[in-house]
């Protein structure tokens, strides 16, 4: 009997599609080694580089997610399962923060209405990477809104949604962002590319060319020195998406559905609020050996104990919660109009 992995319990299924779950690990890797590591010498901007490759990938992913769970189910058990997925982990780190660093009470609001993106002035270096929720959490809304307003037909519309903030960002000059109008581009590529059928390469030699050259293509619009390809960076990040979801069985596809990078895949939230922690006041304090020799590697382990205590625990409380109510609840709108129901005997 084949052996069961935690992760695949638990994580959400993209799309039935277990190597963008490697995609998901990869991208959570990018944004840690950004975080905790100096990578490479700094005049190759590494850190700067590796950074928007993973968030763009990350919500390109949640783009797809997304969309694609909305062509399938009722706006209520989307938006209750965004807010037993997102709140429950966000607001106890936000809890945390208050009670180990304080917030105003304005800041407070701010974080907890998803707002930091634009409030920069009342972020703390342990939140600043909240502003990726915010962007999320706005794309929810847009999605949810564009459903109810015109059925599933409408999330059509992400199209020329993703092209107007992309103008929008030329505009501006905006190579890269935090406030929603001038990053969110990267959510709806993925929303995008979720739209599409999906059709699948005949060899896998070709379909390794076209996977690699969009790597590359992911990769080299994330450099900061790539001026004004970083426009283009949402769409090489959709290409790469799209490459992954047309690969037949081959090696590539058996590597990224592999059960580790799974795991980090299913732990990949937790793992992205959590390490912060570990991050900064004493953790980064003293020289270099005793930073990144000593400290880093502890609070990585600490990073990896609590982000797997979150998502197997405190998570999986919250979302078999919500997936029994609303179990609850279908079963009860499915039951035939006049038939009685059945109460207990008293």
């Amino acid at each position: 009997m084949k052996a069961h992995v935690p992760a695949e319990r638990h994580a959400e299924p993209v799309e039935g599609i277990p190597a963008l779950d490697g995609l998901r690990a990869i991208s959570i890797l990018l944004v840690l080694a950004t975080h905790l590591l100096p990578l490479g010498p700094k005049s190759l901007n590494l850190n700067s580089t590796a950074g928007p490759m993973g968030m763009s990938l990350f919500f390109a992913l949640s783009g797809y997610l997304i969309v694609s769970t909305l062509r399938t189910a009722t706006i209520l058990e989307f938006v209750v399962k965004r807010i037993a997925r997102i709140l429950p982990l966000a607001y106890l780190y936000i809890l945390l923060v208050v009670i180990l660093f304080g917030l105003s009470k304005g800041a407070l609001l701010s974080h907890l209405s998803f707002i930091i993106n634009y409030r920069l002035d009342q972020m703390l270096p342990v939140t600043e990477h909240l502003w990726s929720l915010c962007v999320e959490v706005h794309f929810y809304a847009l999605v949810t809104i564009l459903t109810a307003a015109g059925g599933r037909r409408a999330l059509l519309l992400v199209w020329p949604c993703c092209a107007a903030i992309t103008a929008i960002r030329i505009a501006e000059g905006a190579h890269i962002a935090v406030a929603t109008h001038l990053r969110i581009d990267e959510i709806l590529v993925g929303a995008c590319v979720a739209t599409l059928p999906i059709v699948r390469f005949g060899t896998s030699t070709y379909s390794l060319l076209v996977w690699i050259l969009a790597a590359g293509a992911w990769a080299s619009t994330s450099h900061p020195q790539s001026e004004w390809l970083q426009y283009v960076r949402p769409y090489a990040t959709g290409l790469l998406l799209w490459a992954t979801i047309s690969q037949p069985p081959n090696r590539l596809m058996a590597i990224l559905g592999s059960r580790g990078l799974r795991y980090v895949a299913a732990t990949s939230y937790a793992l992205y609020v959590i390490h912060p922690l570990t991050a900064h006041g004493w953790w980064n304090d003293g020289s270099i050996w005793e930073r990144y020799l000593l400290k880093r590697p502890v609070g990585v382990i600490f990073t990896v104990v609590a982000a797997h205590m979150s998502t197997f625990y405190w998570e999986r409380a919250w979302l078999q919660t919500t997936r029994r109510w609303l179990r609850s609840r279908r079963a009860q709108t499915a039951q035939p109009i006049g038939q009685p129901h059945n109460f207990p005997a008293p």
